[in-house]
């Protein structure tokens, strides 16, 4: 178990793990490249194992199928070469590379936004299977057209964004159904399902990207998530990596009094949680303000008294 959360509260300020807004990026971003990069590692090691076993189980499970089995292997094979094309361009961009310095870049580019081409092919035999890949192309395209935008149009001291990207793909809704017990037998179901979750990891690096250049403005808009606080510090699960002792720029946001409080801190511990596929990052607080720390104190007292009373009732 990480230390920072089995302390506990031996330390000097109480902590308590509670729902909090926040918005975490480096304080220095990554200077004189060709793109503006934020400097946070968006390839952890926990989000590559979930990267290479989706992969291996998609491509285990097109193995297993008994209709079909070499076209539905050509198909597969292609699409994983597309999402790893846009993993490609994400990497380049989190490390402030500009993927269109490749000469090959561009003809790549205008090849992928055509679609899955041998997709086709399987058509008129399983048009239910063309359909569930039809599903993923469109969410593949919609984010590689997003992510082709920003880098034609960022600079060296710019990351361009257009806003959000969209949720709510009709993808999504077939993957949640297809995660049912009563499909996990069946190895073309099995196969869409890991493929499309193969794609998700990477399309979600591109996501955070994203938001990392664009929320910071919007703190009405931070997730909700848990996260182990003290006035002194924080701990939280990310799906990205810091370097340990590396400074980071630490935002809270309380909606109920609209405000936001910044700490400067340093990241002090961070591990791959195997059982989330995440990372565990503690980080504390240099030299805080005095007054957003004992505002931040007051908001643990609160959330302390809202747990003891839902116990009490």
């Amino acid at each position: 178990m990480n230390k920072w959360f089995r302390k506990g509260n031996a330390r000097r300020f109480h902590r308590v793990t509670m729902p909090t807004r926040y918005f975490i990026v480096p304080k220095s971003p990554i200077r004189d490249r060709e793109i503006y990069a934020t400097g946070a590692n968006y390839f952890p090691p926990s989000l590559l194992k979930k990267i290479e076993a989706n992969e291996y189980m998609a491509l285990q499970f097109v193995e297993r199928t008994q209709d079909q089995r070499e076209l539905l292997t050509e198909i597969f094979d292609e699409i994983i070469q597309y999402i790893e094309f846009f993993g490609e361009c994400a990497r380049s961009i989190s490390q402030g590379k500009n993927p269109r310095q490749d000469p090959n870049y561009w003809m790549r580019i205008k090849e992928h936004q055509q679609g899955f081409k041998q997709a086709v092919r399987i058509q008129a035999s399983s048009p239910k299977t063309f359909q569930y890949l039809q599903m993923i192309e469109d969410k593949y395209l919609t984010f590689l057209n997003r992510i082709v935008e920003s880098i034609a149009q960022s600079t060296p001291t710019h990351f361009f964004v257009s806003g959000h990207l969209p949720v709510g793909f009709k993808v999504d809704e077939m993957i949640s159904l297809f995660e049912a017990p009563k499909f996990e037998k069946i190895p073309l179901i099995q196969a869409i399902l890991h493929l499309s979750k193969f794609m998700d990891a990477y399309l979600e690096i591109y996501r955070q990207i994203n938001d990392d250049n664009y929320l910071k403005q919007f703190p009405q808009e931070w997730a909700l998530k848990e996260a182990s606080v003290s006035a002194s510090g924080l701990a939280v699960y990310m799906d990205k990596h810091y370097e340990l002792y590396s400074r980071l720029d630490v935002l809270l946001y309380f909606e109920e009094h609209d405000r936001v409080l910044t700490f400067e801190g340093t990241v002090v511990d961070i591990q791959t949680d195997e059982a989330r596929q995440t990372e565990r990052i503690a980080i504390n607080f240099e030299f805080p303000n005095g007054r957003d720390q004992d505002f931040l104190q007051q908001e643990i007292q609160k959330q302390e008294v809202k747990e003891c009373m839902s116990v009490i009732f």
